[in-house]
């Protein structure tokens, strides 16, 4: 039984290890908001044009097989998405997609009632994208967050 114990624990390490061997330039992708842009609204849903850039700060191609992001402002969810099927990203290169999300309108309300009271303060946002690709079966989280001054925006 120990063995069998020590066995997997060194095929444990020497998978681990192997991963960091034949990937040792990757660098996580960069993901960053840039369009935010209101379609034709159906019902209570307003259907929105979300563009995105995608940074693939790495040596190998970032080969997307889908997509998953969900935009907070003031700590609510507002927009969020998906989508399949986008081109690969080449090494060191970037690529920017356009996709369509829905935007749920009471919580758009509760954002503009949570800025009213904060008397035209920053908004605070949060960008969390969920990239799945073939060769790994955990999708990689990337999150952009930061504040929006609106009595700069003029």
């Amino acid at each position: 039984m120990r063995v069998l114990k020590g066995l997997s624990v060194l095929t444990a390490v020497m998978l681990l290890s192997s991963c960091a061997f034949f990937s040792p330039s990757y660098e996580k992708p960069e993901v960053s908001l840039i369009k935010v842009e209101p379609l034709d609204r159906d019902g209570l849903e307003q259907r929105i044009a979300v563009g995105l850039n995608i940074v693939n700060p790495s040596s190998s191609a970032l080969k997307i097989s889908g997509l998953s992001y969900r935009l907070k402002l003031q700590d609510i969810k507002v927009i969020s998405g998906v989508t399949l099927g986008l081109k690969p990203i080449p090494s060191f290169s970037e690529s920017r997609v356009e996709l369509q999300a829905s935007v749920n309108l009471f919580s758009g309300f509760r954002v503009l009632e949570s800025v009213l009271k904060s008397n035209g303060g920053p908004v605070s946002y949060e960008l969390e994208t969920k990239i799945s690709t073939s060769w790994w079966k955990f999708p990689i989280t990337v999150v952009e967050s930061g504040s929006i001054d609106l009595g700069a925006i003029k």
